[in-house]
């Protein structure tokens, strides 16, 4: 159970920065940062709806030439955290503040994957430094899975013009 925890302990360590004040004292050659937010989805199946938050992602990566840090980053530091300290690894909000280091970025994208009267639709919002509205793009999606998968890298390059 200890080399579990320890193990925990150790990618914890390696996912985020020692600590927040790190991830903000970030050396001028460090990549830009972009954080995608959970995916709003309604009127479709939840399975589609984690196959486009994770091509949405992949895309941002593609695209932006960027360090993308995906919603299902998050929740595995976060259950990882969350572990470390059920295993008496974190003695203190060290894991958590790991945790937030990680979801720190430069630029976030918010979104949503909705199926309305005209099918799927996919907007995405990118927000600019401290929080600046910056481009927003809406597009349909098509109805079959392997085209949707393939059109979405081409919706996500319209985020950076």
């Amino acid at each position: 159970m200890r080399a579990l925890a320890a193990a925990i302990a150790g990618a914890l360590a390696v996912a985020a920065p020692a600590s927040a004040s790190a991830a903000e004292a970030k050396p001028a050659s460090a990549p830009l940062r972009i954080a995608l937010d959970r995916l709003r989805a309604a009127g479709i199946a939840p399975a589609l709806a984690a196959v486009v938050e994770e091509r949405v992602c992949a895309a941002l990566a593609e695209v932006s030439h960027a360090e993308v840090v995906c919603p299902s980053d998050v929740e595995a530091a976060a259950a990882l955290a969350k572990t470390a300290m059920a295993f008496g690894e974190c003695q203190s909000d060290e894991c958590l503040r790991r945790v937030d280091a990680l979801r720190s970025a430069d630029r976030r994208v918010t979104g949503a994957v909705e199926r309305g009267e005209k099918g799927i639709v996919l907007s995405l919002q990118l927000a600019g430094p401290e929080g600046a509205a910056g481009a927003r793009v809406v597009d349909k999606l098509p109805e079959d899975v392997d085209a949707l998968v393939a059109e979405i890298p081409a919706v996500v390059q319209k985020l950076f013009p």
